[in-house]
């Protein structure tokens, strides 16, 4: 195939890969938008076997310094969660209607449930302030039958993970999550799995809520909880059974059959989950395999440059230096292409007739002057799997959240002044013209494709359009050296 076609080829490939990406992106937004015209007032919620209380008594607040938690004297449940990072309230508004919290214990006797729920207890501390070292809250409560209740609570200064340890002598006892994760309103502009998350020994399960009949039951659960796209809420043990309950039209909560473990309350930081064993709570879809290393190494960079948008530029400029070779040698093989165009037009006015002897005496053409027209596509088609990743990657990671960068206030969501991707479109313009071709048509369409990718990038985040912009930058002031280089050596 010659170079100009394959080229061409290669280009509309990305041009289709990536109008799929926006279909999707418009599709899902669709679908948002149809949520928020449906009216809310006629929700009703139900519970069938777990036990309501909406009584408080005391609170008994927990300071970090990476969250604030609110816990009721009723029951020792987790009555609210802020998130001081992201200013985000995880425990859901619909646990005050239904009298269910977080880390509500319950029982596998129903009649035991009932008295639990319910259960005054005494706290160790009516506030605790956890600074540098681990502390325990405990929550002691005494049953009519006389038994003793008691719940402790470990709480980490640099972790978001809170150990929780429920003792009754002769009982079977249960954690709740949920019902729901509150859906704070500045993460809801996107695509992304709301609802029931589990993992078992096998895979990870997301489940739509809307779809859900009753009851569903999971064996050999790893972690179940509920979860939004940056955030999770999970009870993590060792082999459990959990089942997922639906209590209302798009409601549901999660009950682990276990009464001590370790509970995950904050953001899908990939440093906070990683220890745990629960970092496949983030969702980089199927090119997860890339991505997760891929953020990796920004985190890295991060920790040495802490701007993200400098972190992306320097991302660029070590991904050429990687390439540099490739992209010399693809560049000479285009400038060489772009030498033999007089001889290939040659050929086919010689043999036009003879598509075979023309296929024949052209790659012989191409063997005696030691060109690959294949080469040049080579830098381009490494690339793509890195710019999937990265989307994935700047959807999802929510360390790139509210990441600002020059006049942009969030990297991770769209420019909305378009700067940006009106920037990218006339780098890939300028990129063109400075990049050998032997097809002025081909050029035309370039430059075509640049305007439509223009349109395109203003809908994708910014940190994604940021790499675009200084890839094409860098690979325009690395095709001008070269062309410098060979116009010197003649």
């Amino acid at each position: 195939m010659e170079e100009g076609k394959f080229g061409t080829l290669i280009q509309s490939l990305i041009l289709a890969l990536l109008i799929v990406i926006g279909f999707q992106f418009f599709f899902h937004r669709g679908e948002e938008k149809k949520e928020l015209q449906k009216p809310t007032s006629a929700k009703t919620y139900s519970l069938q076997d777990v036990p309501s209380s909406k009584r408080l008594g005391e609170l008994v607040t927990v300071e970090t310094p990476l969250y604030t938690a609110q816990f009721s004297t009723v029951n020792g449940k987790l009555v609210k969660l802020t998130v001081k990072k992201y200013n985000a309230q995880l425990v859901s508004p619909i646990s005050k209607e239904l009298g269910v919290y977080p880390l509500t214990t319950v029982a596998a006797n129903p009649e035991l449930s009932k008295v639990l729920v319910d259960l005054n207890t005494t706290p160790s501390a009516k506030e605790l302030k956890v600074t540098k070292a681990p502390a325990k809250l405990t929550f002691t409560g005494k049953l009519p039958d006389g038994r003793v209740f008691k719940k402790v609570f470990t709480f980490y200064p640099n972790s978001y993970r809170i150990d929780f340890k429920a003792q009754l002598k002769g009982a079977r006892l249960q954690t709740i999550v949920g019902p729901d994760i509150k859906v704070n309103e500045a993460h809801t502009s996107r695509m992304g799995h709301i609802g029931p998350v589990i993992e078992t020994q096998e895979k990870v399960i997301r489940l739509k809520p809307e779809e859900i009949k009753g009851f569903m039951s999971f064996n050999n659960v790893l972690w179940a909880g509920e979860e939004d796209k940056y955030f999770l809420m999970a009870v993590k043990d060792t082999d459990f059974t959990a089942t997922v309950e639906k209590v209302g039209p798009k409601d549901t909560l999660v009950r682990n059959f276990v009464g001590s473990g370790i509970f995950y309350g904050g953001p899908k930081e990939l440093h906070q989950l990683e220890p745990l064993g629960m970092d496949s709570a983030i969702d980089f879809g199927i090119f997860g395999f890339l991505a997760k290393p891929l953020l990796k190494f920004f985190l890295f960079l991060h920790k040495f440059v802490p701007n993200w948008g400098l972190d992306i530029i320097l991302f660029v400029l070590i991904i050429k230096i990687l390439l540099h070779p490739l992209a010399h040698k693809s560049y000479v093989s285009m400038k060489k292409m772009q030498e033999l165009a007089p001889k290939l037009e040659e050929l086919k006015k010689r043999y036009g007739n003879d598509p075979q002897k023309l296929q024949e005496e052209t790659m012989k053409l191409y063997q005696e002057m030691g060109v690959n027209p294949a080469s040049g596509c080579l830098p381009m088609l490494l690339q793509i799997p890195i710019f999937f990743a990265l989307y994935e990657i700047f959807l999802n990671a929510v360390e790139l959240k509210g990441a600002s960068f020059l006049w942009i206030p969030d990297l991770s969501q769209p420019d909305h002044t378009y700067i940006l991707p009106v920037l990218m479109g006339l780098s890939m313009i300028v990129q063109q013209l400075l990049t050998p071709t032997t097809n002025k048509q081909q050029q035309k369409i370039f430059i075509l494709m640049a305007v439509i990718f223009t349109v395109m990038f203003a809908t994708f985040p910014a940190g994604l359009v940021l790499y675009w912009f200084t890839n094409n930058v860098i690979t325009a002031i690395q095709n001008f050296i070269i062309l410098k280089i060979l116009e010197k050596k003649g």
